[in-house]
This record gives C-alpha cells, structure tokens and sequence, in this order.
C-alpha cells in the first residue's frame, strides 16, 4: 500500500497518520477498484482518507489542531 499525502499536511505528522490508516485498511487495497495506493486529503480539520485511482473514501477522521 502506497500512500500520498495532501502538501497541506505538515511532514511531520505523516508517519502518525500511516500508523492509523495502516490499522483501519487491513488489506490494503480499495474495495471498488483492487487499487493499492492511498491519497489523504486536509480539509478544515478532515482528514479524508481515500483511493487515489477511483476517490472512495475509506474513513475520514477530525483532527484537533494544537494551540501555541
């Protein structure tokens, strides 16, 4: 499984966000088009989890951003 992340979605969160998918795709591939590349997407605070081939989503998950 391969996956793109959205240049909006700071570097240093992606391994976070690999962990994740990794957890809630157990077998790796979409189960609309058998493709094994993800695509994460940052819209607001969504992370929207998807096919990169056909789009389905697989999850989408709401992110708390950190006050400084």
């Amino acid at each position: 499984m391969k996956i793109f992340f959205d240049p909006d979605i700071p570097a240093e969160v992606h391994d976070q966000i690999k962990e994740i998918i990794k957890q809630q795709i157990t077998d790796g591939r979409c189960k609309s088009c058998g493709c094994k590349e993800i695509y994460v997407s940052l819209i607001d605070n969504t992370l929207d989890v998807k096919c990169y081939d056909c789009g389905e989503s697989f999850f989408e998950m709401e992110i708390e951003a950190e006050e400084e």
